[in-house]
């Protein structure tokens, strides 16, 4: 048998709304898994969310890996060894930052397994809801850092004008160093240039000596359109963004809350 990667997006794609995922989609997914085939949470969530999601999975951890961070880090799940890791460096991370506090909005970062904010404003308590890490508040954000980050996050709970308005800022001064992509229209992801879901799907096929024909990708951001561009097919949500829909080969005829994914599944991995 030739094995096969199927590469997915979590939030509004693989899961619910509800943020667990429908039996039918469960089943497949243990399907694929149980015939051999890879299954890869690739997510712009950080790795411990990523891995609390996991849990909802009843799956081995053998032929799993986890894409965090929007393709910033690339781990095996059975061995939690890296394959590949690209960080921002200190330099940029204060300079979004510092262009975050300008603007007036809300942009926190990480360490390795916890958040990193100034104080608790209503846009970390919303993020909060989904991203269940510890927070360390310090007005000296890099100084906590004992190593560059992943990424940035710039929220807006009063819709997209604000982070677009901020990214429009940034561009000039990020163009070929920084990505600066919407993943919701209150979430403003900003992660290395040489980075992104495309890049570390790519980079873990050849890992894995996988032909990009035999990949899937599934996602429903604009986060995502790497990944679904990148991919032997790209699946878009019909409840994603119209950018992922127009990167896609195809678009699924139900959303995530009703199987959207489900006879792609059965199709491209014949189970």
């Amino acid at each position: 048998m030739e094995k096969k990667i199927f590469f997915t997006d979590l939030d509004e794609t693989l899961l619910t709304k509800e943020k667990t995922m429908t039996p039918a989609t469960m089943t497949a997914v243990k399907k694929l898994t149980e015939a051999g085939h890879y299954l890869v949470f690739t997510s712009g969530r950080p790795l411990n969310s990523i891995i609390e999601a996991r849990r909802l999975l009843p799956v081995s951890d053998r032929n799993l890996f986890y894409i965090a961070n929007n393709g910033g880090l690339i781990v095996n799940a059975q061995t939690m060894e890296s394959v590949w890791e690209n960080r921002l460096t200190m330099e940029e991370t204060v300079y979004l930052l510092q262009a975050g506090a300008k603007a007036g909005v809300h942009c926190h970062t990480y360490t390795d397994d916890s958040i990193v904010a100034k104080s608790q404003t209503p846009e970390l308590t919303f993020y909060q809801r989904t991203i269940h890490l510890p927070v360390i508040f310090s007005d000296d954000l890099p100084g906590v850092l004992q190593k560059p980050p992943f990424k940035c996050l710039a929220i807006s709970l009063d819709g997209r004008a604000k982070i677009e308005a901020l990214r429009d800022t940034l561009l000039p001064w990020a163009e070929g160093r920084v990505a600066l992509i919407c993943s919701t229209d209150r979430l403003l992801e900003m992660f290395p240039a040489t980075a992104g879901k495309g890049t570390a799907l790519k980079r873990l096929a050849e890992y894995l000596n996988v032909p990009i024909s035999h990949t899937m990708s599934a996602g429903d951001q604009d986060n995502d359109i790497s990944m679904l561009e990148a991919a032997g097919l790209g699946v878009a949500m019909c409840n994603g963004s119209p950018g992922a829909r127009a990167a896609a080969d195809a678009v699924t005829k139900t959303d995530n809350n009703h199987d959207g994914l489900v006879p792609f599944l059965e199709q491209f991995f014949g189970i």
